[in-house]
This record gives structure tokens, C-alpha cells and sequence, in this order.
């Protein structure tokens, strides 16, 4: 498994992986669990290469004390990814991914504001940009994500659409503890 903390690494490094090999990507931020990993593994399944993202992306947070709160455990974290056969892992940093500050941002005025996005003011603007700059960054063929989070899936395959990517963003079934409950990071804080 290799580890980049650069991003210029990482992308000097995908200028060099052949096109014609399918490049699978899973976003996350950290604190691994069995929903992860089954996107994860379907991603290993399905192309040559996974990459995988740990970035706790705070433009996403309304409350700045759910963000230090969050849970992380990055070498958890990355025993996991390496059991499970993933053979790259980006671990930027909030200076690297916000280098201009936040003064760019992805934001849709529609649906966002409905559902979830009627208490979580900005919630949506900060995961639709992050996701777009990954996305940039990774230049994957296909992107996984739970249906746990569904209106963040229909958001940002709307938004690839709407921008002409050409990459294939998968549902993926919501892996669920015994008692019903979806897998979640936040979980851990309960």
C-alpha cells in the first residue's frame, strides 16, 4: 500500500498509470467501519486499482464542535486498508486542500436545501466542493458511496452530470449493526 500526504506526489504519480486500467475511489474521513469496507471491497472487486481518501473535511461541519469531536484513528485506519488489499491511500492535509482559503465552493440551490439540508446550514456546499476537488485530484472511473447518506449520493451524481464528468458515481448498499442501525463513524460518539 502506498501513502501520499502530498498532493503534487499523488498527482505527478497518477500522470503515470495507464488510462485504460479502471481506477476505483472511495472518499472517506477516517474512523473506518464495516460500511466503508464494503465499498471499499467492492471497489477492489470491480477495478485494477483503489484509492482511498481520509480527509475530515471541515467546511462541511456547521458546529465547529462536532468537527473536534470527530472521531479519528488514522493508524486504525490504515492497518485496515492495508488487510483489505488497498493499494493507494491520500491523506491530505486542510492546507492542501484549501489552499485559497474557502473562497471557491460547489453549492446547488435546489434539492440541498430540503431533507437534511434544512438544518445543516452549508453542509451540502462543503460536501459537494470537497468531493469535486477529490475527484479532480483522483481522476477515478468510479466513485462509491453508501445510500446511508442518499441525498449526499443523489447531490453529487447531479453534480458530476451537470458538470460533464466522465465518472461513474455507484450506490452501494447501507451495511447495517444488528440492532438495525446504520454503520456510521458518529456513531463511535454515541
Amino acid at each position: 500500500m502506498r501513502l501520499f500526504k502530498n498532493l503534487k506526489d499523488w498527482v505527478d504519480f497518477r500522470s503515470q498509470i495507464n488510462g485504460s486500467l479502471y481506477i476505483g475511489f472511495v472518499p472517506t474521513m477516517g474512523s473506518l467501519h464495516k460500511g466503508h469496507i464494503s465499498l471499499i471491497k467492492r471497489s477492489t472487486k470491480e477495478n485494477r486499482y483503489t484509492v482511498v481518501s481520509i480527509f475530515i473535511n471541515p467546511t462541511q461541519f456547521d458546529n465547529k464542535n462536532d468537527l473536534k469531536k470527530y472521531p479519528s484513528n488514522i493508524k486504525n485506519d490504515l492497518k485496515i486498508l492495508e488487510s483489505i488489499g488497498v493499494e493507494y491511500v491520500i491523506l491530505p492535509t486542510e492546507k492542501e486542500m484549501y489552499k485559497n482559503g474557502y473562497n471557491y465552493r460547489i453549492s446547488e440551490h435546489s434539492y440541498s436545501l430540503q431533507m437534511e439540508g434544512l438544518s445543516r446550514e452549508g453542509h451540502f456546499e462543503g460536501v459537494l466542493t470537497v468531493v469535486m476537488k477529490l475527484l479532480n485530484i483522483v481522476q477515478p472511473h468510479r466513485t462509491y458511496f453508501g445510500e446511508k447518506d442518499y441525498q449526499q449520493f443523489e447531490l453529487i451524481e447531479s453534480m458530476c452530470k451537470s458538470f460533464f464528468m466522465n465518472i461513474n458515481i455507484i450506490s452501494c448498499k447501507t451495511i447495517r449493526e444488528k440492532d438495525g442501525l446504520a454503520f456510521s463513524s458518529r456513531n463511535l460518539l454515541l
